[in-house]
């Protein structure tokens, strides 16, 4: 199945704009519905990951999703931070179909991450970016341990993450569950943020290296 992005740029804007069409059809009707009922904001919690889905195609295509790697992606990207997020269930549906669940799939993800902070290494070595840069994100899908040996420290989550965490838990969910490779409800207070900057991701970057070298291999093995 080819990725989004191998499409012609036609058949992507073509896409974004259905697409955009659909979710303003949905927003109308959603909106309506509230001017009707305040009960009408229970379906928030499918609203939300419903709109994360449609809106990406146009959110790639106007870069402010930036895409480091097929499944890591910044949001409104800058030269003082960099605020990284698990790619979209879009993303998902195109970069992860016909992974297996559980070990695979978090061998896959991982390999997405180390891809995504490898090419943060990279613009900062090209001077796209400077070490300065502080780069942050929030995932239920690495440990502390594991966030430590990809350079980063664990940090307080912030409300509106927790809020936003919140509203996504239904793709949170399905993912989390992917991952572990059966139906598992996921304990929103295990979610953790996670902080570093450039230069001490730069002193990683061996290790990165490695690592990823490891789990590629991995899953060859595993794949054969």
């Amino acid at each position: 199945m080819n990725k989004f992005s191998d499409f012609p740029l036609a058949i992507q804007w073509g896409i974004a704009i259905l697409f955009s069409i659909i979710l303003l059809i949905i927003l109308d009707w959603w909106g309506n519905l509230i001017d009707q009922s305040v009960l009408a904001f229970l379906p928030i919690f499918i609203i939300v990951p419903l709109l994360q889905f449609l809106t990406t195609p146009l959110f790639r295509l106007l870069k402010i999703y930036t895409y480091l790697s097929p499944m890591l992606l910044v949001f409104a990207a800058n030269k003082r931070s960099l605020d990284l997020h698990n790619g979209t269930s879009f993303d998902y549906f195109f970069n992860m179909k016909g992974v297996k669940p559980g070990r695979p799939w978090q061998n896959k993800m991982l390999s997405f991450y180390l891809e995504g902070l490898l090419e943060i290494i990279h613009e900062i070595e090209q001077k796209a970016l400077p070490e300065t840069v502080i780069i942050r994100g929030s995932s239920y899908f690495f440990s502390e341990r594991t966030a430590h040996k990809l350079g980063f420290e664990v940090i307080k989550t912030s409300l509106p993450e927790k809020i936003n965490i919140v509203f996504n838990y239904l793709d949170l969910l399905w993912m989390y569950s992917l991952s572990k490779g059966k139906l598992t409800f996921p304990n929103l207070k295990n979610i953790k943020t996670v902080k570093t900057n450039g230069t001490n991701l730069l002193s990683k970057k061996q290790s990165l290296l490695a690592l990823k070298e490891f789990i590629d291999s991995r899953m060859l093995i595993l794949n054969q």
